[in-house]
């Protein structure tokens, strides 16, 4: 069981990645992206292919390394143009908009995947090498480990962001309330820029490190992650970025636990959905997260 808990919370640190982008876009734009998965995955493809067969008319073979480098970079750009060429003109439409782009955003680059890099589990070496470490019985893989350091990093670096810089408070009044944020002088667009950049970069960094913790990836794989590292952000709270890195250490371990514990198949799925839907009718607006949430 111990070793089950130890487990469960590295993979939940990979779903945090992902779940602080979500937390990010609702709190700087008020929509709620499934996209993210995909984003991320889009660029770590890209990475294992350059890899691979190298950098199409360089001809150079990047280290496995740089994968993870390639993802966020490509996630980072892709948050970019999402946010410039779709999600921007529905800044001003109900929420629901917003989402149903964002799942049709999911969808075109799941395909486009499918399309250029095929069906076929795409083969992920880890982008941090090969070693592992043994804690309280779990032997965690060099991926593993390395989400759950950025995973802490990436809590202290956004925790220090919104509290000791001017742009990280000027976030914070777009999440309040926009036009009162533009009557202050705070360039809301580069508000909204930026949690989608953000965003982008982190479910790429996502996106390198569980395509290696589960042996390669395939099209839709990482909008699977994605869902998971949603209900994290839901039990936590769609508004706390510590919330969400509390929820996905939640949904890791309760996968860990009910899936080495109970041998149905699914169980796991079902036990998931159970703590959502529980959250949902006990605290709608999460474990750490405000009233708006909800």
């Amino acid at each position: 069981m111990v070793a089950q808990v130890v487990t469960g919370l590295a993979a939940g640190a990979a779903y945090a990645l992902v779940a602080v982008g979500v937390v990010l876009i609702f709190k700087g734009t008020k929509a709620l992206s499934v996209a993210q998965g995909e984003i991320g995955a889009f660029g770590y493809f890209f990475g294992l292919r350059w890899s691979a067969r190298g950098v199409p008319g360089l001809g150079w073979h990047p280290p496995l390394f740089a994968d993870l480098v390639i993802a966020a970079v490509v996630g980072a750009l892709l948050g970019l143009v999402i946010e410039q060429l779709i999600m921007r003109p529905l800044v001003q439409r109900p929420p629901l908009d917003g989402l149903i782009a964002t799942l049709g955003v999911a969808l075109f680059l799941a395909l486009l995947e499918k399309e250029i890099f095929g069906t076929a589990t795409q083969f992920a070496p880890s982008p941090v090498g090969k070693w592992r470490v043994v804690v309280l019985g779990a032997t965690l893989t060099a991926e593993r480990i390395v989400a759950l350091g950025l995973a802490a990093v990436v809590a202290g670096a956004i925790y220090l962001f919104f509290t000791r810089t001017k742009f990280g408070l000027a976030v914070l009044a777009t999440t309040g309330d926009p036009t009162v944020a533009r009557l202050l002088g705070v360039k809301v667009t580069q508000v909204y820029r930026f949690v989608w950049i953000t965003a982008g970069a982190l479910s790429g960094l996502a996106a390198a490190l569980l395509g290696p913790a589960f042996g390669g990836l395939t099209p839709f794989d990482m909008t699977k992650f994605a869902l998971r590292a949603l209900a994290g952000a839901v039990i936590g709270g769609l508004d706390s970025v510590w919330g969400a890195i509390i929820g996905s250490l939640l949904i890791g371990v309760l996968e860990a636990v009910v899936g080495g514990q109970v041998g149905a198949r699914g169980a796991a799925n079902v036990a998931v959905l159970a703590l959502v839907i529980a959250t949902l009718v006990v605290r709608p607006q999460g474990l750490l997260g405000t009233s708006g949430a909800a």
